[in-house]
């Protein structure tokens, strides 16, 4: 069950109704046991993942109330042991695949597999982040196991993120919560919203784009790159769509989550994208990892080759996040290579900061569109990695082949022809309904970025929907019927379509 299924459209409201209607002391005990169902809904038959997740929730919440007890060098070393359990938990299961039958030079299936149990990398960054919080003295340890429960596994968050901080997700659980018709009308247009830039956008982009990735030994040139570019359309789209419904369903149940994404793709360096893109997840690398790196008592005398250095520079600290970002996003080689780009890439731009120095005035907009191009075109190439590694086999060398042939065999006639022949096979194989994909398409991409636009440049990072809110009746409902429209044509148009589209994020 996802967010875009039949059956979340009747569990959800269930959900809503049943959580308004019992006293106020059970609503945790209701979003408890909704999410639940949809964890249990979204198993497929792993029942290991569930017993992970409980044992997860009951040994983190004991180690809080151990740590916050403790004090000076034992809560410390509680803290670490807390932490590295929980780290060891997620590698064995995150990398057991991959790494065991290399180390001991036999074939994969040799070993029976063992399943990623769902949404286990959100919830260990969610409760580290937790553990920490109570070491440090910024919050109480929960004494409410169910209040707590709830917040580890809360359904709009549990399988994707995005990743909720306790001290600021905790509160609101102890806050009982009134039916509230405006707050759940602003829920459903982030909901709407959310569904047209995951289903009518990124979804279409995905029956093409999956036929290219898919068998990308058979494409070159214009193709490539066009499948390259779409993609890193097709990851952003179906991501912010996602966190968008996500922060709906919470809007709609009295809860605030943070907000995942605010316009990327209009960033002029790295370092403005990073502080717009996966937001929970950079912030969560950066107060977690980065500053710990950086001014970390742990980290002042880290052994090096037989002698001691002081707390790392910055340069050194940056690079280690995005490679453990690599790590974090998957367990073969592709993602490292992904995440070691993403350093260079910070780290390079850093540097150059640092010998030219940086720009005191706001460049004009030939030079901003020339810089907001050229990371968009960076990101869109180290993609190619981080798409290469979610296919089954995909290997390194599978993405510099690709990038390589992006540069052989153009042709204007041949990208045509190999850009129809992917529609055919992944959407329908009439001329005029490739006509009709590409029309379709283009038109939801317009409409997208027009709304981005909107939201960068005259809103400043406020989202578009609750804008809406303020126009005229008339208007407004034209807006809403335009978006409804073209959600349930792109449902239609993948009901027909070969091709199947899932999300990326899902297996994180």
């Amino acid at each position: 069950m996802t967010f875009t299924s039949a059956g979340f459209a009747l569990f959800f409201p269930c959900v809503v109704l049943v959580y308004y209607l019992v006293p106020a002391r059970w609503q945790n005990l209701v979003l408890l046991g909704s999410s639940r169902l949809f964890y249990g809904f979204n198993l497929g038959g792993q029942p290991l993942s569930a017993l992970v997740l409980v044992l997860h929730v009951l040994f983190t919440y004991g180690m809080a109330r151990a740590i916050e007890r403790a004090g000076g060098t034992r809560r410390r070393r509680l803290t670490a042991a807390a932490i590295l359990s929980v780290l060891a938990v997620l590698a064995v299961f995150k990398y057991y695949n991959a790494l065991l039958p290399t180390l001991l030079g036999t074939a994969g299936g040799s070993f029976a597999k063992l399943a990623l149990p769902l949404g286990i990398s959100f919830y260990t960054f969610a409760t580290i982040s937790y553990l920490v919080d109570v070491s440090r003295g910024d919050m109480p340890a929960e004494r409410d196991l169910v209040a707590y429960a709830a917040f580890v596994t809360f359904f709009g968050t549990i399988t994707s993120g995005p990743i909720c901080r306790a001290r600021q997700l905790l509160p609101q659980l102890h806050t009982p919560h009134r039916w509230d018709a405006g707050r759940c009308t602003d829920a459903l247009r982030l909901c709407l919203s959310g569904l047209f830039r995951w289903v009518a956008v990124a979804n279409i982009l995905g029956l093409y784009v999956n036929q290219i990735f898919e068998h990308l030994s058979d494409y070159r040139g214009l193709t490539l790159i066009f499948a390259a570019l779409l993609y890193a359309l097709e990851l952003y789209f179906e991501f912010s769509g996602y966190s968008e419904i996500a922060q709906g369903v919470a809007l709609a149940l009295g809860l605030e989550i943070p907000t995942n994404f605010k316009t990327p793709y209009f960033a002029t360096n790295f370092s403005g994208f990073w502080n717009r893109w996966h937001i929970s997840l950079s912030s969560w690398l950066q107060d977690y990892v980065f500053l710990p790196l950086v001014w970390g008592r742990w980290t002042s005398r880290l052994p090096v080759i037989g002698k001691r250095v002081e707390n790392p520079p910055m340069i050194s600290s940056v690079a280690i996040v995005f490679i453990l970002s690599g790590f974090w996003h998957g367990n073969s080689w592709p993602f490292v290579v992904w995440g070691v780009l993403q350093a260079v890439f910070r780290v390079g731009e850093e540097l150059l900061h640092r010998y030219y120095k940086k720009p005191k005035k706001r460049p004009g907009l030939p030079l901003r569109t020339f810089k907001t191009v050229l990371v968009f075109l960076l990101w869109a190439a180290s993609l190619v990695f981080f798409r290469v590694g979610l296919l089954a086999d995909g290997r390194v060398s599978d993405a510099l082949s690709c990038l390589g042939r992006m540069f052989t065999g153009w042709s204007i006639g041949g990208f045509a022809a190999e850009t129809a022949a992917a529609v055919e096979a992944g959407f329908y194989a009439k001329p005029i309904m490739v006509a009709g994909y590409f029309a379709f398409l283009f038109a939801v991409l317009a409409l997208a970025f027009c709304a981005d636009w909107v939201q960068c440049f005259r809103l400043r990072d406020k989202p578009v929907i609750g804008t809406v809110a303020k126009l005229r009746l008339p208007v407004r409902w034209a807006i809403y019927y335009l978006l409804i429209g073209c959600v349930l044509v792109a449902y239609i148009m993948q009901s027909g379509g070969f091709g199947t589209v899932s999300f990326a994020y899902a297996g994180f």
